[in-house]
């Protein structure tokens, strides 16, 4: 069997096993009723998946537009942020200590203020993404800029190489696999940040399902929801890391 068939086969025989594993832990004879509430058993999960999936798929859609909206407005903004004290190195002092400042503000103190100015629509959790993402696509970028040794840099100088072509020849190319990596760890908690939004004020959207389960007591429900977005969490991390390496194949492959 080919590594290939068994990176796809262990994972799926993991979750069989998990499924029916929690499944006959529920038919043991005197488990105290309080880990049937809190833990219901799988197949009641998948029931209320099943029963209730046009709702979630609604809901979901609203949580996957403020996250993407929200990370596209970080990879721009942390890369403007990046190059702009990349080409002027006095702007580092004033960009780096906001952007960490911003970036550590709790979204309890944050959120109520965006709620007020924006009211509860998608684009207070689409700032609230952006915030907790941008920061790690700037610090990767700009340690990749960093990267690139002195020597090398010398040796542009002394051919008479302009700054545009130290850029685009030496620095954006050393940076690549910086980026990527930071791409990788924002894209991962794009959809965590959005529901945190959602909790903390919302009328749609997957933190919206959320307290509504919970509301109701609806604990399969939950459960339910949590996997719908544990695997679109990890749809769009693949698939991100997938086109990435796709994408930035010539330049990984020197690195």
């Amino acid at each position: 069997m080919t590594r290939k068939r068994l990176r796809i086969l262990i994972p799926f025989v993991t979750l069989l096993v998990l499924f029916f594993g929690c499944q006959l832990v529920h038919e043991i004879p005197g488990l105290p009723r309080i880990i049937s509430f809190v833990f219901p058993k799988p197949s009641l999960i998948l029931k209320d998946l099943w029963q209730n999936w046009p709702w979630l798929l609604r809901h979901l859609k609203v949580t996957l537009f403020e996250a993407l909206c929200g990370f596209g407005i970080a990879v721009i903004l942390g890369v403007a942020l990046a190059l702009s004290y990349l080409f002027v190195p006095t702007l580092e002092r004033v960009i780096v200590p906001l952007a960490i400042a911003v970036r550590n503000v709790p979204f309890v103190a944050i959120a109520p203020i965006l709620f007020i100015l924006l009211g509860y629509g998608p684009l207070p959790k689409i700032i609230i993404v952006m915030i907790v993402t941008f920061f790690p696509v700037m610090s990767n970028l700009s340690a990749g800029f960093s990267s690139v040794s002195l020597n090398l840099q010398e040796r542009f100088y002394i051919y008479r190489a302009t700054r545009w072509q130290l850029f685009t020849k030496l620095q954006l190319p050393a940076a690549v696999p910086y980026f990527v990596t930071g791409l990788e760890i924002g894209i991962s908690n794009i959809v965590i940040a959005a529901i945190v939004g959602e909790l903390l004020g919302t009328k749609a959207g997957m933190g919206f399902v959320i307290l509504q389960t919970v509301s109701q007591y609806r604990i399969p429900l939950l459960m339910a929801t949590v996997l719908v977005t544990t695997l679109a969490s990890v749809a769009i991390t693949t698939l991100s890391k997938w086109s990435t390496c796709l994408l930035f194949r010539r330049w990984l492959q020197q690195f």
